[in-house]
């Protein structure tokens, strides 16, 4: 182990001029939109965009989109009560990028620390530049974006954050036998799986290092340490599987037990190319539908990995070392490396965010070893780490800009990748301007791609193309009768055409394989409305507005419902929600005044009627411009 720290308010020093710097080339993404998930993650996620004084109990005792990350749902929480909601905020995504580059700046600063602590000893200048260099080379490479700018990956930069003190108190806690830091490793262990449970290969890097570079005699004790470590992990673990939706995770059936431990093997060679020559980086390297682990590819990259793996083990009595740092690569890799496949992804820069920490010490150790072989050329390789560190760091910027809106992602990965269908289909639901177009080719390149028919067959309904609707819709149906918004969509095409029974059938089938589709529980209450079954469009209607509560469109038809059955008090409910949403929609005044005169408010009528009428005349008197 390296001896202690010497003159701590310089190193503190470098390690705050370190995360300074590996902030710099991320700033241009404050002006980046929310974009793919975030949809989700943030403005999707109760808890986060309308925080409230319930929100901190509720995002403890529950998971999200198919993650259990409690702590960084809380920090996206806070963001969104220091600047606004994220829908309705002018700063848009800003604040939230801010905290991600702040925390991935911060993390750079603790990889510092981490590598000086980690390279063999010295009283040289060479091992707090070498271990600077190795923090900048990881910080700033172009690989570290994903994780950075993309706001659902909080949990990334957040989760690392406290995953460093670990290593750092724990490492502290081996030199100095103090419980009292052995149990702040511990504490901060946990925040680290609260904000992502990525951090439950711990336990293994800890026992790597007690081998290498710490050369542990006393195993038996280093293992009984462990332990408290190891239970945190199985429980997070557990806890992260149950999480995990069944959409996300793909089955043994699509994705077989041969095909993820090909994949597991070839991953560590992809990323280990990859940030040798960060090109064509991808925002979702795709998982395809004729997916093969015979491809030239994946077994090329799996005979790389394994080819290492043996070579490093023969060498291992002259270079620990290597070994050491190899296996603690293939361990943080292993979790994202397919064999438990969650998503569509073969592979995403985002999973490099703790890995690639290892090929920077791997080059911050090598060229601390040669500076101490041929100290007459050390300025020279400080020197050239330093050129090529500059050099990645417009890549880096260029990365940033990749990530600015949806069309500006999805036409990268189209870009890298001409037929993937994935992109075609999310850049055409993210506000594609042809997307027809788009959904077309995503159709071409994947013709069994159900949730493409999908979604064209949806925007031929919008288009009022109801025979090309029809038909791309009922092909959906076929390949992957799971989907709920394909019944929804045949059940409106029903309605249009009278079939009332069939569109009934269709929403139940929709909604029981969506309970959370809004849109079917609307449309089937219109259903249930228009066939006189209106206790049962009554609960339709209630039941979108527990799953969407500011649908005016909904309260007003409600209105209506209870208004026509002579439910009064009822009536006025909706109608004063109609107008609070949408002061400017005259109808909800003037349905409001009819039933403020059934009660008797006369005064109350009066006073909407005028209001409506004046609304109805502000409408009439734009429409000309409008015209212009």
């Amino acid at each position: 182990m390296p001896e202690k720290t010497q003159r701590p308010a310089l190193t503190l020093l470098v390690a705050l001029v370190v995360a300074g710097v590996a902030a710099l080339p991320f700033l241009p993404a404050l002006d980046n939109d929310f974009v793919w998930d975030d949809r989700l993650n943030v403005h999707g996620d109760p808890q986060v965009a309308d925080a409230g004084p319930g929100s901190v109990r509720e995002i403890f005792t529950s998971s999200h989109a198919g993650h259990y990350a409690p702590l960084s749902r809380l920090s996206l929480a806070l963001n969104a009560l220091a600047s606004g909601s994220p829908e309705s905020s002018e700063a848009g995504a800003r604040p939230y990028i801010a905290v991600n580059i702040l925390l991935h700046a911060l993390n750079a600063g603790l990889v510092f620390l981490l590598f000086r602590r980690l390279l063999p000893g010295g009283k040289d200048w060479s091992r707090p530049v070498w271990a600077a260099l190795g923090a900048l080379l990881y910080a700033l490479h172009p690989l570290r974006v994903e994780s950075v700018v993309w706001v659902t990956e909080r949990r990334d930069v957040l989760a690392l954050f406290f995953l460093l003190l670990t290593l750092l108190l724990w490492l502290m806690a081996q030199d100095r036998k103090s419980r009292l830091l052995y149990g702040l490793a511990l504490l901060a262990y946990g925040l680290s799986l609260l904000s992502k449970a990525w951090g439950i290969v711990l336990p293994v890097i800890l026992l790597v290092l007690c081998w290498q570079p710490l050369r542990r005699k006393d195993w038996s004790q280093c293992l009984l340490g462990l332990v408290p470590f190891a239970i945190l992990a199985a429980i997070f673990a557990i806890v992260a599987g149950r999480a995990q939706s069944e959409e996300a995770m793909a089955s043994l059936a699509a994705h077989g037990v041969i095909d993820r431990l090909v994949q597991a093997a070839w991953a560590p060679a992809f990323y280990a190319w990859k940030t040798l020559l960060p090109l064509d980086l991808s925002p979702l390297y795709l998982l395809r539908f004729d997916y093969s682990p015979w491809s030239p590819v994946m077994l090329a990259g799996a005979a790389f990995t394994i080819a290492v793996t043996i070579a490093l083990l023969l060498m291992v009595k002259r270079h620990p070392g290597w070994l050491a740092a190899w296996l603690i690569y293939l361990a943080v890799i292993a979790p994202v490396s397919g064999i438990a496949q969650s998503g569509s992804q073969l592979a995403a820069d985002r999973y490099t965010y703790l890995a690639g920490m290892v090929a920077a010490f791997a080059v911050a150790w090598a060229g601390r070893w040669a500076c101490a072989c041929w100290p007459k050329h050390s300025l020279l390789l400080c020197l050239g780490v330093t050129v090529a560190i500059v050099a990645l760091s417009p890549a880096t910027v260029k990365q940033t800009r990749i990530w600015k809106t949806d069309e500006s992602l999805w036409t990268q990965a189209i870009a890298v990748e001409p037929d993937h269908y994935v992109a075609y289909f999310n850049r055409a639901t993210t506000g594609s301007r042809q997307p027809l177009e788009d959904l077309g080719r995503a159709i071409k390149a994947n013709p069994r791609y159900a949730k493409a028919y999908a979604e064209r067959g949806k925007v031929y309904l919008n288009k009022g193309q109801f025979d090309a609707a029809r038909a791309d819709i009922e092909t959906a149906i076929g390949l992957n009768i799971q989907i709920a918004g394909p019944f929804n969509n045949r059940a409106i095409i029903r309605m249009n055409d009278g079939n009332l029974e069939g569109a009934l059938a269709d929403f139940n089938e929709a909604i029981s394989r969506q309970p959370s589709l809004y849109e079917a529980y609307v449309n089937r209450g219109l259903t249930h409305q228009r066939m006189g079954n209106y206790d049962a469009a009554l609960a339709d209607y209630t039941q979108a507005l527990a799953l969407v509560d500011d649908s005016w469109q909904v309260y007003f038809n409600r209105g209506l419902l209870y208004q026509n059955l002579g439910y009064d008090e009822s009536a006025l409910a909706d109608f004063n929600k109609v107008v609070a949403l949408r002061p400017q929609f005259a109808e909800g005044w003037m349905r409001r005044a009819e039933v403020h005169r059934a009660l008797g408010n006369r005064s109350e009528a009066i006073s909407d009627m005028e209001m409506g009428l004046r609304v109805q005349q502000e409408i009439t008197a734009q429409r000309p411009a409008d015209k212009r």
